[in-house]
């Protein structure tokens, strides 16, 4: 009777290592076009030239898309080439109490939650029904962002069915279920409007107008955990352009007018090397209800107390956080130049005087 005899383990950790070298960079390269929507750049020429396969090939997307073989099967390959070198770390685990029930806050925004998706990719169960949440959180949670996230193509194989709105409504379903909170994102699409590797010297964050989250919470007495990425807003190349009109319109209109470019003008990131630091929890609860403009404050000052405790250790020592909202006002040249043409007036041709004490 013959034996099968296994290979020796450095023969497979040999081949596995030329297998990653072959298949991960692919895999890496497709993991981030396509979270950035760049399959939007292949359908038209695809329904152009086949028509029929195309439209096929969408059909059966919509019929598997939801299943979860499908899902875990997708997560497993694209996480294969997502970088690990992004990193989660919660050194104040132990102020956050098992008994509570928490919202969860994802600063900043970015290009598209990039570091955080990241992780994400790197850890199959994060949003499984039967697993723990994301590493470092301790519990399960629900991206609060956009009822669309469900169908949109690798965003929804990471979330599955832990997404949604991020309308009260929306949020407070989470915390009337038995084991998961909420978790959005405050500065939204107009935030990562600022995201750009290019200015490394000031990071900003636009809640300063932002108080929704900061009611529900008041209302619903719940304290918020604050999550901070760094350097994740040097990912890619943003144009520092007509920023505010930017920002307000990708508020108004829930699309982000981000144009990225990343690595040799592609979507592969500038850099990997992002580090997501969970804070201390923000304790909402010592405010009134009332006391909204008081609670919002005093949270700006905790998110950027730690973000200062903390920037020098994650690479960005030299970096001031910035609080802007709609009265953020471009000075760039395209500012100027439309002020002149007097298609834009005065009041939107000049720097905001925090932006200006932070620079």
């Amino acid at each position: 009777m013959l034996l099968h005899r296994r290979p020796p383990s450095h023969s497979r950790s040999a081949v596995d290592k030329v297998v990653g070298a072959l298949v991960r960079p692919w895999l890496y390269w497709l993991f981030h076009s396509w979270r950035l929507f760049g399959y939007f750049l292949v359908l038209p020429p695809a329904l152009a030239l086949k028509p029929l396969r195309t439209l096929l090939a969408l059909a059966a997307y919509v019929v598997v898309h939801r299943q979860r073989w499908w899902q875990r099967a997708m997560h497993r390959l694209l996480g294969y080439g997502a970088s690990q070198r992004h990193k989660i770390l919660s050194p104040t685990a132990h102020l956050i109490r098992d008994d509570k029930r928490y919202l969860w806050c994802l600063h900043p925004h970015g290009v598209l939650a990039d570091g955080w998706h990241s992780i994400i990719a790197k850890n199959l169960s994060s949003f499984e029904n039967s697993g723990n949440g994301p590493p470092c959180i301790g519990r399960k949670i629900a991206l609060c962002f956009a009822p669309i996230i469900q169908h949109v193509p690798v965003h929804q194989e990471m979330y599955r069915d832990k997404c949604g709105g991020a309308d009260r409504r929306a949020i407070v379903k989470w915390w009337d279920s038995p084991d998961t909170d909420p978790a959005l994102i405050p500065g939204g699409f107009a935030e990562s409007v600022f995201a750009n590797a290019a200015c490394s010297n000031r990071e900003y964050s636009y809640i300063k107008d932002r108080k929704g989250f900061m009611r529900i919470c008041l209302e619903e007495r719940k304290d918020i955990v604050p999550m901070y990425t760094f350097r994740v807003n040097w990912m890619y190349h943003n144009p520092g352009m007509l920023r505010g009109m930017r920002a307000r319109f990708s508020q108004n209109y829930y699309v982000g007018l981000v144009f990225l470019c990343g690595w040799m003008g592609t979507s592969m990131p500038l850099t990997d090397d992002t580090t997501t630091v969970v804070f201390p929890p923000f304790e909402v609860t010592r405010y009134a209800v009332h006391q909204i403009h008081e609670a919002h404050a005093a949270y700006l000052e905790h998110l950027k107390r730690y973000f200062d405790q903390h920037k020098e250790e994650y690479g960005m020592k030299d970096t001031e956080l910035c609080f802007i909202g709609n009265d953020f006002q471009d000075d760039d040249w395209a500012a100027r130049a439309l002020r002149r043409l007097g298609l834009i007036s005065q009041h939107v041709t000049k720097v905001p005087e925090s932006a200006q004490q932070n620079g």
